[in-house]
């Protein structure tokens, strides 16, 4: 093999790793398509004296107005959905010319493409739908069998409330729509209903809410109260979240303990776009969703979409992702929205039936909170897909795998537990996944947690804290403007195509035949100065991943918690300043020794705990060293610290 061989096909291989990077980064859009957000006129706002949430939103509204009357001065631009209460605004048929004039425009905050968002394509692997007799005659004991995996469902189902003593949480499945006809669905009264439109007259918008009779969600893909499932995703996941509280597969079927509010944002072929995706989340929380299951995402980052996140934190709805079945570790390649850092997002990998990170499953030991089963998962898909000749579909079913599958779990036990405790917020709700989990080995650094979640675990602890009065921290989005601006800078519907123009060309020229020597000169300059500045970054990425040098073990976070010292038979009560997985700090009139033996109960930790005092000071301040640092306590504190910025 010849040297000018060997060095082309070198640099063949860096110009594909180079291109594969930036595309991976330019994301695909809608072409022609964006979402625009316009400065909120809060000087307006306040000359009405409106103040708070509802000041805010009055300021959007005024936002979206004047940004109509901008939109509106652009020639053959559409106005495809206005977000008031969030100043946004779906717009259509921009040109480069309107967009370099919105993008000028001192009221515009933002602009960024529509983005394409989607299922995994592998996730109908292996799956083909069955008509399975799985289920047990009347009166036989309940079971679950959705999975194998050890997450004592089964066992949790014997200390929740019964149906008629509890509100029944509202569990929006955003996905590919849902057979609402489904006997599992039907019969069991899990699919929500909106009785102002139920009750109300044909073809009126009765609840005034923007959509005509939308009786028990709406499809964003044809604009329409039809959510019919053509992809079987959607129904799959709702039969994961419905499953979490009862057997399926009984017949007949249970009641219902949660509601599914079917949301279509993605088509037959799995794909749907940011604006319709960030549509379903506002009319989720808009109508009463408590949890959102997102089984879908992209590379691309999308400050609409963050926006979408942050807004359903402050309206308390928690939001569990699908972190994605690509194998890849989210710290280097984030999937959208599992990256996203909001206080409610809960990203869930997926899971074998023994416990280890499915061979498919996305990880990250900072970014994906937990794990659950999603290997082999037995769920419902539309009744149509089956030939069932009794013309029931008590067992239209087929098995799946994915972080689809994961994620749905997660969001039925979210949704018990806020059964079990509806006064936590979102955040707490959080805290008690992520505290109830059984840690694995094979899941170290994969996961914050390191572990699968245990549904009984989850009600247990959901129970424990009854009494608990809500609390959630305060959320200031960091948006990363850079992924914006330069997925922006491109109004092309084919992100992945705009790619690197320079690296393809480069390839093309590569593969006519060996290169003379003063090409040879010219494509080593040509990668070298496209290497160097990539090279650079990566280095500067990697810097930033690091962590800090501390000359604490553990960071710190201002957390103010009920805290029960026990000294021998004395029991001092106190609350915390600052928590860490190691210890904490609190304050109190009682006078501790330095390397006193203590023992303390932290409300929301849910068990005792050995500590020492390690410092004190004249102001009577005091700080505990844990001594006895579990798997379970690292997760409980780390629950409780997410989302916080250390002291």
């Amino acid at each position: 093999m010849s040297s000018n061989t060997q060095v082309r096909r070198l640099l063949i291989a860096i110009s594909f790793i180079l291109s594969s990077q930036v595309l991976h980064a330019s994301g695909v859009a809608v072409s022609g398509e964006y979402i625009v957000k316009f400065k909120p006129q809060v000087n307006s706002v306040r000359m009405s004296g409106k103040g708070g949430v509802a000041g805010m939103a009055a300021a959007n509204k005024l936002a979206v107005d004047k940004g109509a009357r901008i939109v509106s001065a652009l020639k053959g631009v559409a106005v495809q959905r206005k977000f008031e209460s969030v100043g946004m605004m779906h717009i259509s048929d921009v040109t480069a010319t309107n967009l370099e004039s919105l993008k000028a425009n001192p009221e515009v905050e933002f602009i960024e493409p529509n983005f394409i968002l989607s299922l995994d394509p592998d996730y109908k692997q292996n799956a083909e739908p069955v008509v399975s007799q799985m289920g047990a005659p009347a009166g036989a004991s309940d079971t679950y069998s959705q999975s194998f995996a050890p997450v004592q469902v089964t066992e949790s189902w014997q200390f929740e409330k019964e149906p008629a003593s509890a509100t029944k949480t509202i569990v929006a499945v955003i996905d590919t729509g849902l057979d609402i006809n489904h006997a599992v669905f039907k019969q069991s009264g899990a699919v929500y209903q909106n009785l102002a439109e139920v009750n109300g007259i044909t073809g009126v918008d009765d609840d005034g809410n923007g959509y005509v009779d939308d009786k028990n969600g709406w499809n964003f893909v044809d604009n329409s109260p039809s959510m019919y499932d053509d992809a079987d995703h959607g129904t799959h996941v709702a039969g994961i979240v419905v499953g979490a509280g009862q057997d399926i597969f009984q017949v007949p079927v249970r009641e219902s303990k949660v509601r599914i509010m079917p949301l279509k944002f993605l088509d037959g072929n799995g794909s749907g776009t940011t604006a319709n995706a960030i549509n379903a989340i506002y009319y989720a929380v808009a109508n009463g969703a408590k949890v959102i299951n997102n089984s879908w995402g992209g590379p691309s980052y999308s400050r609409s979409l963050h926006d979408a996140y942050a807004y359903a934190y402050t309206q308390d709805v928690v939001i569990v992702t699908a972190a994605g079945n690509s194998n890849q570790n989210l710290n280097y390649t984030p999937m959208y929205p599992a990256a996203l850092d909001t206080p409610n997002n809960i990203a869930v990998g997926s899971s074998t039936s023994t416990d280890r990170r499915s061979s498919f499953s996305n990880y990250s030991s900072s970014l994906v909170h937990v794990f659950a089963p999603g290997s082999s998962i037995m769920s419902t898909i539309p009744g149509s897909h089956c030939s069932d000749p009794n013309n029931l579909n008590y067992y239209c079913l087929t098995s799946l795998s994915g972080t689809s599958m994961a994620s749905p779990f997660v969001a039925g036990m979210a949704a018990l537990a806020r059964r079990e405790s509806p006064q936590l917020s979102a955040y707490q709700i959080r805290g008690v996944i992520m505290s109830a989990i059984d840690v694995s080995p094979y899941l170290n650094g994969y996961s914050q947690t390191a572990g699968r979640v245990n549904a009984l675990k989850v009600i247990q602890i959901a129970q424990a804290q009854v009494s608990t009065m809500a609390w959630s921290p305060d959320y200031s989005p960091v948006y990363k403007s850079e992924a914006s601006s330069n997925a922006a800078g491109s109004g092309s519907g084919g992100g992945a195509a705009g790619g690197c123009g320079m690296v393809k060309a480069l390839a093309d020229e590569m593969q006519q035949g060996p290169p003379s020597g003063g090409q040879m000169a010219q494509t080593l300059a040509i990668v070298l100065m496209m290497w160097l500045p990539l090279a650079m970054a990566y280095r500067l990425r990697q810097k930033q991943l690091q962590p800090a040098k501390s000359l604490r073990k553990y960071e710190r976070f201002s957390v103010a918690k009920d805290v029960m010292i026990q000294i021998g038979d004395q029991v001092v009560n106190a609350a915390s300043q600052t928590l860490a997985v190691g210890g904490l700090s609190f304050k109190s009139d009682q006078t501790f020794a330095k390397g006193q033996k203590i023992k303390l109960k932290i409300s929301d930790v849910h068990e005792e705990i050995e500590g020492e005092i390690v410092w004190s000071t004249e102001l009577n301040s005091f700080g505990v060293k844990f001594l006895n640092i579990t798997d379970s306590l690292k997760s409980q504190v780390q629950g409780l610290t997410q989302g916080l910025v250390p002291t």
